[in-house]
């Protein structure tokens, strides 16, 4: 990739763990949980992993979580173009690290066993069956406190 603080507008290269979306205060992992764990999860599961990385305050933190489902939406944009795990195109920014699960647990629960997951490849929201790990990744993210700096 190419060096700190490469930008493609509302998002920045972090380091080389991150990528600060400028517009919405977050910043998000370049690596999904398939990327960093080698495996697909449920969505309990990514919940525990989040967990097993605020831990190990991973990249110098421990607030990192799962997205909300808008959240989740604000990163499929059509004018980017990344490459998933199978080498099909889905629609985010190319500063994150290509390669990754096309479909995107979310926080969100409906009814309870529902989980909300997005498609990165057609920017839908399903929901899936919480304990069902079919293809499942997650893209954590944290929220830029109050006394961080993004300069």
């Amino acid at each position: 990739m190419g060096e700190q603080g490469q930008t493609d507008g509302r998002f920045i290269e972090g380091d080389s763990d991150t990528v600060i979306d400028a517009a919405k205060r977050l910043v998000w992992l370049k690596k999904d949980t398939w990327q960093l764990a080698g495996k697909w999860m449920n969505q309990l599961q990514v919940k525990e992993f989040a967990e097993t990385m605020n831990r190990k305050r991973f990249a110098g933190f421990s607030n990192w979580r799962l997205p909300t489902a808008n959240e989740a939406q604000s990163l499929f944009d059509k004018t980017q173009q990344n490459s998933d795990h199978m080498g099909q195109v889905v629609y985010l920014s190319g500063l994150f690290q290509p390669g990754c699960g096309f479909l995107c647990w979310t926080g969100d629960v409906r009814h309870k066993v529902q989980g909300v997951r997005l498609s990165f490849r057609k920017g839908v929201i399903m929901y899936d069956d919480i304990y069902r790990v079919s293809r499942g990744a997650s893209r954590l993210v944290r929220d830029i406190e109050k006394h961080e700096d993004l300069d």
